[in-house]
């Protein structure tokens, strides 16, 4: 298995479910962090694309974040988990990405949704379709985005973007061109990763609404023979929380540091995680010993996911992340 770092860059300020104990957002506590998942041989650096996460509203860009992690690391994948379709015109996010793609020297991969959060769009002036707009707007864009990557002189005439001679040169390093993750797990969006997607990537509200994540599987090997496509071909990833102690003592300390939380969307977190077991059942979090973290995520590589984007409950102290390394990692190596 793969596990990455999912580079929490908001500052959560106690109630804030991914970053609980990040008082505030600072350039050496980020860079610090990202060098020490390197160090601890995580093999993936993501970072979310939103604008104003967390009580205090702070957060990095995603796009510029991404082209200094470029330049400050030599061997991870790196990418947004996921940008939002409506947040930036298609052709213009080819450009970005196929510039962090060379300074990279190939290793994007370029995560993309539909985007969800509605206040988020308000405040910065963009548009908020309905959800089947938007699935529709996500469908374009990657076909605007893979032309752009591939093709000499790009033209795309849709609904909802058009392009006509669109030059993308230098093109990217990866060939044929960066892979294009889709996060999602409704049903039309199941569809939609299976017609398009090199990986699908599951988050947390994803496997929360609907049917069983069980299901959804199922389903998405079902879309995939119906594309024609070999189900062993597309990546799977999922994105989780983990909390990772060397024993029960020291562990139960941290949990009671850490909840409650907040639980649900950023702008619908009614619901409350009170502690760890509610932490398991209601968000999936990987939390306890080496031993008991390393048997969830043995459920969650049975069910076909290869890869782990994991938010440590407990940054910006990285003793967590060092643990995860030494003593669950090997075990699945």
């Amino acid at each position: 298995m793969q596990f990455d770092w999912m580079v929490q860059c908001y500052a959560g300020a106690g109630v804030h479910r991914d970053t609980p104990m990040l008082d505030t957002l600072e350039r050496e506590t980020i860079l610090t962090g990202v060098d020490a998942a390197v160090d601890a041989g995580l093999e993936g650096l993501w970072a979310p694309d939103h604008f104003m996460l967390g009580p205090k509203a702070e957060e990095y860009e995603v796009w510029t974040l991404l082209s200094a992690l470029a330049e400050r690391t030599d061997d991870v994948d790196l990418g947004p988990l996921v940008g939002s379709v409506t947040y930036r015109n298609p052709a213009l996010l080819a450009k970005m990405a196929t510039t962090v793609d060379v300074l990279s020297e190939g290793r994007l991969r370029l995560g993309l949704g539909a985007g969800w959060h509605e206040e988020e769009h308000r405040a910065y002036g963009y548009e908020f379709p309905d959800v089947n707009t938007r699935i529709e707007m996500l469908e374009e864009g990657i076909r605007v985005v893979k032309a752009m990557f591939t093709e000499d002189d790009p033209t795309f005439d849709g609904e909802h973007y058009t392009i006509d001679g669109a030059l993308n040169n230098p093109k990217p390093t990866s060939d044929p061109h960066p892979p294009i993750v889709v996060g999602g797990a409704g049903p039309r969006m199941l569809r939609l990763i299976a017609r398009h997607a090199d990986e699908w990537n599951v988050e947390i509200s994803a496997r929360a609404r609907g049917k069983p994540i069980e299901f959804k599987v199922r389903k998405f090997d079902e879309y995939l023979e119906n594309e024609g496509r070999d189900p062993g071909d597309v990546e799977r990833s999922w994105l989780a929380h983990v909390l990772v102690r060397r024993d029960e003592a020291e562990l139960e300390r941290v949990v009671d540091e850490v909840f409650p939380l907040p639980w649900g969307e950023e702008s619908d977190m009614d619901d409350q995680l009170r502690d760890a077991e509610d932490a398991r059942e209601k968000g999936s979090m990987l939390i306890g010993t080496p031993e008991q973290v390393a048997a969830q995520i043995d459920d969650i590589r049975d069910l076909g996911f290869g890869k782990l984007q994991l938010m440590f409950l407990d940054f910006p102290d990285t003793r967590g992340m060092e643990l995860f390394s030494d003593e669950v990692m090997p075990e699945f190596q």
